[in-house]
């Protein structure tokens, strides 16, 4: 029987242990893995700040409506009843009416005329003050008008001027003097009373124009009653020039502060 071959191996060749330079190559070749970190979310962007709605452009300053039908009609009748007070009043009454009407309408026009200049002085009053100021400006610049009114009738009718004199002139400097404020006073009187119609940024200049007369018509009236007609009382050359210098107080300090502005 035969016997099977033995096969030997041979013997196994012993390897060379790795030398510094082949694992320094290793390293380079294979580097390390590096764990990925996440990059954090990023912030959210912040929101537009949303934008602000323009204001309105305001029309105008604050104004009362104008006058209706009714009021016209009340006026024109009061009108027509302040010029006859003078022949219907008669004897001793119209003699003081004729004496003191015309100061009456002077001194209260004076008062609507320095309320109006201080009405502005937003430095040296309050809102309500200046309101306060507005509302005793037109009332005092009515009861003027309105004394002026009876000033004109009672002249009128003692036959003292003549009726077309008040439109047209007499041909006196002093009586027509008198004649030109009462005109501008009038006018001043209307566009107040028109206000709202004037109260648009393209008619307020308009209206301090045609408004603003009121100081030539108060000049022209203050020489009226120191020169015209019978000479003046020493009270009564003493309201007008406190009159004039308390207006004229309040003008320059109306200039002044606008220049400083």
């Amino acid at each position: 029987m035969a016997q099977p071959a033995l096969q030997t191996a041979a013997p196994a060749t012993p390897t060379a242990p790795p030398t510094p330079a082949a694992m320094s190559a290793a390293t380079v070749s294979a580097p390390a893995a590096v764990p990925s970190v996440s990059a954090p979310p990023a912030a959210p962007a912040p929101a537009a700040p949303a934008a602000t709605p323009a204001a309105p452009a305001r029309p105008g300053p604050p104004h009362t409506p104008a006058p209706g039908a009714r009021a016209v009609t009340a006026g024109l009748l009061a009108v027509a009843l302040l010029l006859s007070a003078g022949a219907l009043a008669g004897g001793a009454l119209q003699d003081f009416l004729d004496r003191m009407a015309g100061v009456f309408a002077l001194v209260a026009l004076s008062v609507s005329v320095m309320l109006g200049l201080a009405s502005v002085f937003r430095d040296l009053l309050t809102p309500a003050r200046r309101q306060l100021a507005q509302l005793l400006h037109r009332a005092a610049g009515l009861a003027g008008v309105g004394f002026l009114l009876v000033h004109i009738g009672v002249k009128v009718a003692g036959e003292e001027i003549a009726a077309s004199d008040v439109l047209l002139g007499s041909g006196d400097l002093l009586v027509d003097l008198g004649s030109l404020a009462a005109q501008l006073f009038v006018l001043a009187l209307l566009t107040g009373l028109w206000r709202g119609v004037f109260a648009t940024r393209r008619w307020i200049r308009p209206f301090r124009m045609l408004h603003g007369l009121a100081y030539a018509g108060w000049v022209a009236g203050v020489v009226h009653g120191l020169g015209a007609g019978r000479t003046p009382a020493p009270w009564v050359t003493a309201c007008y020039a406190l009159c004039l210098a308390a207006s004229a107080a309040a003008l320059v300090h109306r200039w002044t502060r606008g220049r400083r502005r």
